[in-house]
């Protein structure tokens, strides 16, 4: 896990998903890596999309293991927050067939989910693949960068705003080449694992 810092962006809409009708879907799937936004997507699904309003839901958090799905029955829709093996997978399916509609965060390839549910209605969401996400972030900072700057760090951490973020607050000049170069010479974005992970659900902000 990455070390996050308390700057919230503006919520951005990068998978147009205020134009989606998700009705007639069952499942629903936001996969890519840590801080690309799966979980930030999910509260916005949940919470302020027209079709999941006044609904009834439940959001699990998996806690990266295996999780009981007895006792959630008869939701509209069911948020789980985080798929990281196929191991996890039977449970998607158990709640499918007692709750309406599921949404999941993953880090599996949606292959898995269709082998487990080929006939069940289903949307998938790359969160990982947008670098207009990371050049809307950087201008409503005001910071300059150049397009080379964007396509290096996306091809060094992928499209994900934990490690965006990890850089700009280790560098205070206006100037995101300036802050990914001064990164890349002297400073090396680390993972850990918490002794106590505690989740949150993530606070949206709009413009």
């Amino acid at each position: 896990m990455r070390k996050r810092i308390q700057n919230i962006p503006p919520f951005n809409d990068f998978l147009n998903l205020s134009k989606q009708d998700f009705n007639n879907t069952r499942l629903l799937i936001f996969h890519g890596i840590s801080g690309s936004g799966k979980s930030t997507n999910l509260n916005y699904t949940a919470h302020y999309h027209a079709s999941f309003q006044n609904q009834s839901r439940k959001w699990i958090w998996t806690h990266h293991k295996r999780f009981k799905t007895g006792a959630v029955k008869n939701y509209d829709l069911v948020v789980v927050d985080e798929i990281i093996t196929p191991f996890q997978l039977p449970a998607i399916t158990k709640l499918l067939d007692t709750n309406k509609k599921v949404a999941v965060a993953s880090h599996l390839n949606p292959a898995w989910f269709k082998i487990l549910c080929p006939f069940t209605p289903t949307l998938s969401f790359r969160t990982d693949a947008s670098s207009e996400k990371i050049r809307a972030y950087l201008d409503n900072k005001g910071i300059l960068y150049s397009p080379e700057s964007i396509l290096s760090f996306c091809k060094t951490y992928g499209s994900n705003y934990v490690d965006l973020q990890c850089i700009l607050e280790n560098h205070t000049g206006k100037s995101f080449d300036d802050a990914l170069r001064w990164n890349q010479k002297f400073n090396k974005i680390k993972n850990f694992t918490p002794a106590k992970w505690i989740p949150t659900l993530p606070r949206l902000k709009f413009d």
